[in-house]
């Protein structure tokens, strides 16, 4: 049986039953779910298996018929990195179970099937996180960094990046692009922490100018 075939097999929860488990533990059931139906660990079929099993949680926001492949990407690269290593592999290459992705497993099910107490303060902090990456995403510094245009990126640009101006105090934009840098570790990829040691390294006189 091919892997399309199978995927079609999974079947979706009731919302009530996900809706205040974290999106990490939620791709990490999909895989375990993968894996029994003996699918490909691929990225496009964990994509697939997150947004059948939990549609709600994996939809393009105004578009519940598509997936959101995107926020997948983003859970796998957290569930994936040196700091959980919660599965092996790559999204190119696909990835693997690990010994610690059995634990993860067994947590996601004890989630969905009441028997431990959803996080809801950290899953309120973890929107209030990418809330703030998004604003990042549509800042002018970083639409002129993705379209390469990084040079035209002004001090004014990066003081708005940082939720101030360029009359606001340097130890103020020092920190909030610590927490930047922070929540992006913590849910972005490589590409937005790329962007991000850039600007640093690229105003670092303008913040030391205090």
């Amino acid at each position: 049986m091919k892997d399309k075939e199978k995927l079609e097999e999974l079947k979706s929860f009731t919302e009530s039953k996900y809706k205040n488990i974290d999106l990490d533990h939620l791709v990490m059931y999909s895989i375990n779910e993968l894996e029994r139906i003996k699918g490909n660990l691929s990225y496009e079929n964990i994509v697939v298996a997150a947004y059948k099993i939990f549609p709600k949680k994996f939809s393009l926001p105004g578009f519940p018929e598509y997936p959101d492949s995107n926020r997948v990407e983003q859970c796998l690269w957290r569930c994936a990195g040196k700091t959980r290593q919660w599965l092996g592999g790559k999204t190119r290459q696909g990835f693997s179970i690990t010994s610690k992705s059995r634990i993860i497993f067994n947590e996601a099910v004890d989630l969905l099937e009441g028997r431990k107490p959803t996080k809801t303060r950290a899953l309120s902090q973890t929107r209030r996180k990418e809330a703030i990456l998004v604003e990042t995403k549509n800042s002018y510094a970083y639409k002129k960094y993705i379209e390469g245009n990084s040079n035209l990126i002004t001090e004014a640009d990066f003081c708005f990046l940082l939720q101030g101006t360029l009359d606001s105090e340097k130890e103020t934009l020092e920190r909030n692009l610590g927490l930047l840098k922070m929540f992006a570790d913590d849910l972005e990829g490589e590409e937005m922490l790329k962007f991000l040691d850039y600007i640093e390294k690229r105003f670092k006189s303008f913040l030391n100018n205090k």
